[in-house]
């Protein structure tokens, strides 16, 4: 038993030593001001909702020397939060707060990845991921002085997004993903507070709200 563990341990270390270990992250954010209208013959101040969120995602994999690919595995925690406020002006110019509206979804996943470089410069490298996300969301919402559960979702899909990664020194890169240029399904399952069960499954080419432009890092090994 030992004699296996020692030979078990030794192909691990001889497959690390010979693979280019690396550590990423990203961080990515997004928002969206309201618009203000006027309408006649009261002047009525509509602010649409505002929007507001980030992303954080680390991530740890390897690239096999001489080869053009490797393996990972990133984790995520999303924030956003949406503000729908509705003011009333009278003529007289007292301002009445008719409604105030405050959604917050937090959202985590995890995601196994392949990396596939394709092209490779002086400094820039051009690569791919394939990733196989599964996550998991909350969203609350205050409404009336009241906070409540709206709902609780799951998503599992596939997604193929491009990027490049610029070689800032032998140990640091820095990357984008280009989200313009991304395939993406996905299969949610939203659990309203009700017990209701909303079920999507989307197919979308480039930006949406899972694509929103990052920038991140990696230091090899």
């Amino acid at each position: 038993m030992k004699k296996l563990l020692l030979v078990l341990a030794f192909v691990i270390m001889s497959f690390v030593s010979n693979a280019q270990l690396f550590v990423a992250g990203s961080v990515s954010a997004k928002y969206s001001s309201g618009e203000t209208r006027y309408d006649k013959p009261f002047t009525t101040i509509d602010y649409d909702p505002t929007e507001k969120g980030f992303a954080i995602t680390p991530a740890v994999g390897y690239m096999i020397p001489g080869k053009s690919y490797g393996f990972g595995l990133s984790l995520g925690y999303a924030y956003t939060s949406i503000s729908d406020n509705d003011y009333y002006q009278e003529h007289n110019g007292d301002v009445i707060v008719e409604l105030c509206r405050n959604t917050y979804t937090n959202a985590f996943d995890i995601a196994p990845f392949f990396r596939y470089a394709y092209a490779k410069f002086e400094k820039i490298t051009l690569y791919a991921d394939l990733k196989i996300p599964v996550g998991f969301s909350n969203t609350k919402e205050d409404f009336d002085d009241k906070t409540s559960v709206l709902d609780n979702g799951f998503v599992l899909g596939v997604r193929l997004i491009p990027g490049l990664t610029y070689k800032f020194n032998n140990h640091i890169l820095f990357t984008t993903e280009i989200g313009l240029l991304s395939i993406n399904y996905l299969h949610t399952r939203n659990t309203k507070s009700n017990n209701d069960v909303k079920i999507d499954n989307d197919f979308t080419i480039g930006a949406n709200n899972r694509t929103i432009a990052s920038f991140g890092f990696v230091y090899l090994f």
